[in-house]
């Protein structure tokens, strides 16, 4: 299992990833969410998650990709599907290594002079330079991040609730919204 970002997925992603699938015989690809990007700091994720996974489920060096959404998720996950091996890139190295206590954790090598950090610099670099020249507005169009983030993420992220908590829920909303709190609930 691995897990990452993958914005603006590049060639460093794809060896990683060839690098991790070369360890065992199936790998688990864990994306994250852009509400935990956002909570562990990543402000400038420019794709959204749907984007992000469909670019790596592209690569197809993924057999199974799931959705990481919380901190704490990789220990469940790693019990959740009985995992052996737990990979990342070595610029992480030492940081997870508290996963060896419920499997083997590898730290593969990063592709020098790549990553989605530097792409972005050069995507604002770009931004400035054809802004200076009086067309700026049209590329900074071109490379703004497309995709409703939050609509997206809902749809793939969030758990949903048993339906019948839910329809309570919703049913409660609505009463709520109205102001009255006599009106019968809605069944489905």
């Amino acid at each position: 299992i691995t897990y990452g970002t993958y914005d603006l997925l590049h060639q460093g992603h794809i060896n990683l990833l060839r690098r991790a699938k070369a360890l065992g015989d199936y790998l688990i690809v864990g994306v994250t969410t852009d509400n935990f990007d956002l909570d562990r700091g990543k402000l400038n994720v420019r794709n959204n998650v749907m984007e992000r996974i469909e670019n790596v489920r592209k690569t197809g060096l993924a057999d199974e990709i799931i959705i990481e959404e919380y901190l704490g998720q990789k220990i469940d996950d790693i019990q959740r599907y009985n995992v052996d091996i737990f990979a990342i890139g070595s610029d992480w190295e030492g940081h997870f290594d508290y996963l060896r206590e419920f499997c083997q954790v590898v730290y593969l090598p990063r592709t020098e002079g790549i990553s989605s950090t530097q792409l972005r610099e050069e995507f604002q670099e770009e931004i400035i330079d054809h802004h200076r020249a009086g067309d700026g507005k049209e590329v900074a169009e071109k490379l703004r991040p497309r995709g409703k983030r939050r609509t997206a993420e809902r749809h793939v992220a969030v758990q949903p609730e048993p339906r019948e908590e839910g329809q309570r829920k919703n049913n409660q909303h609505r009463r709520d919204m109205r102001g009255n709190r006599d009106e019968p609930e809605v069944e489905q």
